[in-house]
C-alpha cells in the first residue's frame, strides 16, 4: 500500500489513505482533541498516550519518547538523517506491513515527523485494540488460563516465522482482547529481518525477564513456571 505524505515548513506528515482522507498538524496536538471534546482516556508510560475518538474510530496518539541515559540530555529529540531513516517513518511502514501480512498488530493510521535544526520530534496515530489489555495489568488479577499461554506463544511464533523482530517484547506490549485474541503493540525499533534462532531466542528471553521482573514489584504477578513453559511449547511447535 502506498503511503501518503506531505512536507511542511518544518516537517513531514504521512498517513495511510484507507483510514484517512487527509492529515494536518492539530491531530497530533493533545490540545485539539480535547477541546473538541474527543479525549477517551490516557496513559501513562514513558511519555503521555492519549486516546480519543475521530471518526466512529477509537485512536491511540503517541509522542516519542527517549529512555535510558540518553533522555537525561535530551527526552524527545532525535538526529535528523532523512524521513525514511526516522523513528516514526519506520515503525509506521512496519506497522501498514504487519497489516498486510495479517499479523496482530495496531493499524497505522498518521505519522507527523517536525524538524528543528539537526533534530526532530515525532508523533505516531494508530487504532487502538478494542477491549485490550496488557498482559501484566491482566496478571497482576488473576493466573490466566494455558490456552491464553499458548495463544501467546503462537502468537509470537507467527511474527517470528514472518521475520518480525520485536525490540521490546515485554509483558506491556503483549495485550489480550475480549476474544482472548492476542495482540503485539509498540513496534518501535522493530524490523523486519531473516528468521534466524539467536534473536528469536533473544526475543523470548527478553519476555521472560519480563515477567520476572514484574513477579519482583509489589503485589503479586500471578503465573508460574509451567505457564511458561506452556507458552514456550506451543512457539516451538508453532515455529
Amino acid at each position: 500500500m502506498q503511503i501518503e505524505k506531505q512536507q511542511t515548513p518544518d516537517g513531514w506528515l504521512f498517513y495511510n489513505p484507507t483510514v484517512w482522507q487527509e492529515v494536518n498538524d492539530a491531530y497530533f496536538e493533545p490540545r485539539h482533541w480535547q477541546q473538541n471534546r474527543a479525549v477517551v482516556g490516557q496513559a501513562m508510560g514513558r511519555g503521555k498516550t492519549l486516546f480519543f475518538r475521530f471518526e466512529h474510530r477509537e485512536c491511540v496518539l503517541r509522542h516519542y519518547h527517549r529512555g535510558g541515559l540518553v533522555s537525561k540530555m535530551s527526552n524527545d529529540r532525535y538526529f535528523y538523517s532523512g524521513l525514511q531513516r526516522s523513528r516514526v517513518w519506520r515503525e509506521f511502514s512496519l506497522l501498514i506491513k504487519l497489516r498486510e501480512l495479517a499479523l496482530p498488530a495496531p493499524l497505522a493510521i498518521a505519522g507527523r515527523l517536525k524538524r528543528k535544526g539537526f533534530s526532530f520530534q515525532a508523533d505516531l496515530i494508530t487504532e487502538r485494540i478494542h477491549g485490550a489489555r496488557d498482559l501484566a495489568n491482566l496478571l497482576s488479577e488473576r493466573r490466566l488460563p494455558l490456552t491464553v499461554w499458548q495463544n501467546i506463544g503462537e502468537t509470537i511464533a507467527a511474527f517470528h516465522k514472518a521475520g518480525v523482530y520485536h525490540a521490546d517484547l515485554n509483558l506491556r506490549n503483549v495485550m489480550l482482547d475480549e476474544q482472548r485474541k492476542v495482540w503485539l503493540i509498540d513496534f518501535d525499533s522493530g524490523r523486519l529481518c531473516r528468521p534466524r534462532k539467536k534473536w528469536q531466542q533473544a526475543n523470548l528471553a527478553r519476555l521472560y525477564r519480563s515477567l520476572e521482573k514484574e513477579q519482583a514489584k509489589p503485589g503479586y504477578c500471578h503465573w508460574l513456571e509451567s505457564d511458561w513453559q506452556h507458552l514456550v511449547a506451543a512457539y516451538k511447535q508453532a515455529l
